[in-house]
């Protein structure tokens, strides 16, 4: 189903960003999945984000998590990025994991050069 374009109050706005991070006291693969299901939950339950575990594969002392927003304005989705950072940085505190790298980017859908609905 199409729907006409409305205009600039129907822009979506996406909001990506990763988190690099080290887990120096996992033993196991185990451990790094205790820990990043961990974070990928809060960050889940706390700010309704789309979040995964990119890997690397069979590595337990290293990750790299994917979050996810949507919204209709730039500016929503950088607080929102802002808050999910600060969450990050306060679970860091509790010394389970370290962060390497924070890299989040705020883009809009229409930018996009190979999206289906042209």
């Amino acid at each position: 189903m199409k729907f006409a374009d409305t205009g600039e109050d129907s822009r979506l706005w996406l909001a990506a960003a990763r988190l690099f991070i080290e887990i120096p006291y996992a033993e196991s693969l185990k451990d790094r999945r205790h820990i990043v299901r961990s974070v990928t939950d809060g960050a889940r339950s706390r700010f309704a984000l789309s979040a995964a575990d990119l890997g690397p594969d069979g590595e337990h002392k290293k990750a790299v998590l994917g979050f996810a927003f949507c919204g209709s304005s730039q500016s929503e989705l950088r607080e929102r990025m802002a808050n999910l950072e600060k969450y990050l940085f306060f679970r860091e505190e509790e010394g389970e994991f370290e962060i390497v790298r924070f890299s989040p980017e705020v883009f809009n859908y229409d930018d996009i050069p190979d999206r289906q609905d042209k």
